[in-house]
């Protein structure tokens, strides 16, 4: 049973897996960023800062194809190929890209027990579902579909605000540290499927009968397609929506080589009120049923015909637009469990299970990896991690630290783009996941703080081992710290 249970863990992580999450940032423990995947992680450097731009992050996944699915080669000529993306496809295929920058960072140790952070970061996610059934209709016609009914839910997510997030870590003792962030959000542009649905029934005189159903909500992105706005006068309603999250997190020394975390990411909404507007179908006026076209008015020209069918399919089913009240929309959660075992000093091995909720969508990924520090100059850290449905996902993280200039690049499939070398473009037309990090840091103070405690340990162990002495300095005979004498006498 036990062989059975991690099996199962890695099938569904394998089929359900398109989360945007950093495994590999995890084992990062030389950068000040590694606690934007667990607050209660204390980075190696006591006090750190950062300026607009020291960390710039890019995520991309996709749960079902590859680019190179999407299209063929005939001689010299690229062409696309809709039969090849259409068996690729998965049932519903989920493409998320996401973009961050922080605009500025300040991380330091009040005391030992204490670490805070101030950070501002800019981000943007995007994420579009496509189902397969959509692609068949273009591929395979209707013939796929006679005598059922085939549902249609093609959904767009986008989501663009500015961070300030205020954490801390806390050392409850020796193995317990908790760590908290609470975030403020300005929402900038947002784009929200609240329901889309279209529903295809082709009975068995392929007779097409289609109905839909759509309520897409957004904020800040209707004034862009109005001619003579201005976004200068405006820029300021902009950061009129409000939003709120929280950051938990916690580690727990089990042995002492062992340490394990859990943290909840991003937790939180925005309110939107800004430019509001709606883009709607009613299903009871946005259905047709289509029972062909009559070809001998089409063959006599009957332009009347052709018009009088597009006017009825338009007035059917085109959105209703307008100007909509205000309304919530959450920001993508997240979700870490980390396991970490101490192998040698300065050498770390572990695993990190990470999880993303939104919009009612779940999705993971798993992270094996470690990572090693060359001193106070160098670390490095190397990871394999299962995501998107794709199994060679061999990431990287290095760090130089030339204190008080950190420089540093760490991704979950890194490692792959140095080993494709000249074969760039196998790695751009088979990936389907993929996340970089990198830039530069201020950081000061490398933390001795494990050394110390080992050292001071050592000291008062050897000095429980000294026998107490006299005041005049003499060894008094069976008095010991941490000594218990033989109370048998030998016998001659």
């Amino acid at each position: 049973m036990k062989k059975i249970i991690p099996i199962i863990l890695f099938g569904f992580i394998a089929n359900k897996a398109t989360a945007q999450n950093e495994g590999t940032l995890t084992f990062m423990n030389s950068l000040p960023q590694v606690v934007y995947s667990n607050p209660a992680i204390v980075p190696k450097y006591k006090f750190s800062f950062g300026l607009p731009g020291s960390s710039i992050a890019a995520f991309y996944s996709n749960n079902g194809f590859a680019y190179k699915d999407v299209y063929k080669r005939v001689e010299d000529t690229v062409k696309a190929d809709l039969p090849k993306l259409y068996n690729a496809m998965k049932p519903k295929n989920y493409v998320t890209q996401a973009l961050q920058i922080d605009l500025f960072r300040l991380g330091m140790r009040i005391n030992p027990k204490l670490y805070i952070t101030l950070t501002s970061t800019a981000k943007v996610y995007n994420r579009l579902m496509m189902p397969k059934d959509l692609m068949a209709i273009f591929v395979n016609g209707n013939s796929a579909f006679v005598g059922r009914t085939a549902t249609l839910s093609p959904k767009a997510e986008s989501v663009t605000f500015l961070e300030t997030a205020l954490g801390g870590s806390y050392q409850i003792d020796n193995r317990l540290t908790v760590g908290a962030r609470i975030k403020l959000l300005k929402g900038i542009t947002n784009v929200t499927t609240k329901n889309a649905t279209v529903n295809l029934a082709v009975d068995n005189n392929y007779g097409l009968t289609a109905s839909a159903d759509m309520d897409v909500r957004t904020s800040g992105i209707n004034n862009f397609t109005q001619s003579g706005f201005d976004f200068g006068s405006s820029f300021k309603n902009y950061f009129s929506n409000n939003g709120l999250a929280v950051d938990l997190g916690a580690t727990y020394r089990v042995q002492e080589r062992i340490t394990v975390g859990a943290s909840l990411i991003d937790i939180g909404s925005i309110h939107w009120k800004n430019n509001t507007y709606g883009y709607s179908l009613d299903p009871s006026k946005a259905n047709y049923t289509f029972a062909g076209i009559d070809l001998s008015k089409v063959i006599n020209g009957d332009d009347n015909y052709l018009k009088s069918l597009s006017d009825t399919l338009q007035n059917k089913f085109k959105p209703t637009e307008g100007a909509i009240g205000s309304y919530s929309a959450p920001i993508p959660g997240k979700m870490y469990l980390s396991g970490m075992y101490q192998m040698k000093r300065n050498f770390t091995a572990g695993a990190v299970f990470f999880s993303e909720k939104f919009r009612g969508r779940y999705s993971a990924g798993l992270t094996l990896g470690a990572n090693k520090h060359f001193g106070r100059i160098f670390s490095a850290a190397a990871s394999y991690t299962v995501a998107s449905n794709s199994f060679n996902n061999l990431g990287a993280g290095m760090s130089l630290n030339l204190a008080p200039v950190q420089i540093y690049i760490v991704g979950d499939n890194l490692l792959s783009i140095a080993l494709a070398g000249k074969e760039l473009n196998t790695f751009v037309n088979n990936t389907k996941f993929f996340n970089v990090r990198l830039g530069l840091n201020f950081v000061f103070g490398w933390d001795r703080k494990k050394k110390e405690e080992k050292e001071k340990n050592a000291d008062e162990s050897k000095r429980n081992l000294e026998p107490a002495r006299d005041e005049d300095g003499g060894i008094r005979r069976k008095m010991y710290r941490n000594y218990t004498p033989d109370k048998k006498k030998k016998k001659y």
